[in-house]
């Protein structure tokens, strides 16, 4: 039986859960932000396991084409857009964020995709992003449970046929 000093005291009724996600904006967004960061250079490198770190092990992953959901799947994914466009450079801007329980905050913004056609040649993909994130109790482990991946529509030029 643990001592009186071992057992912690209980809540008082109607006393707010803690939250985990901070208040502050800055404290808020920085583990996102790294996390983009380190996402992208995962995908840059090809390096399976690390991205594999920034997923939930239920992630879902939905782009135009299709949606996978468990996180070897979302990792294999990734890794094959990048490789199919020759994925040179991969940004977000966040436009907003709600948070949505005590550990799970939306984000939502525009990317944009460099890609290589040559050394000398590279495209622009640009879209809107929404990732759902999952906050753990050491801010530096946070996940991402959603991802949605929208392209921008292409736009005719005046005069294009």
């Amino acid at each position: 039986m643990p001592s009186r000093a071992q057992t912690p005291a209980p809540a008082a009724p109607g006393t707010p859960k803690s939250a985990i996600i901070p208040e502050d904006l800055v404290q808020r967004m920085t583990p996102v932000s790294a996390g983009y960061s380190l996402a992208t250079a995962t995908m840059l490198m090809n390096d399976a396991r690390v991205l594999g770190q920034l997923y939930a092990p239920n992630a879902v992953l939905r782009v135009p084409d299709s949606t996978v959901t468990g996180m070897p799947a979302v990792v294999r994914q990734l890794l094959s857009l990048a490789r199919s466009k020759s994925l040179a450079d991969f940004q977000r801007l966040s436009l907003g964020t709600r948070i949505l329980d005590d550990s799970t905050l939306l984000d939502s913004g525009t990317y944009v995709m460099v890609l290589r056609r040559s050394p000398k040649d590279s495209v622009l993909e640009r879209g809107r992003y929404a990732a759902t994130w999952r906050a753990r109790t050491d801010v530096t482990k946070w996940v991402i449970l959603e991802d949605y991946l929208k392209p921008d529509q292409p736009t005719k030029t005046k005069g294009a046929r």
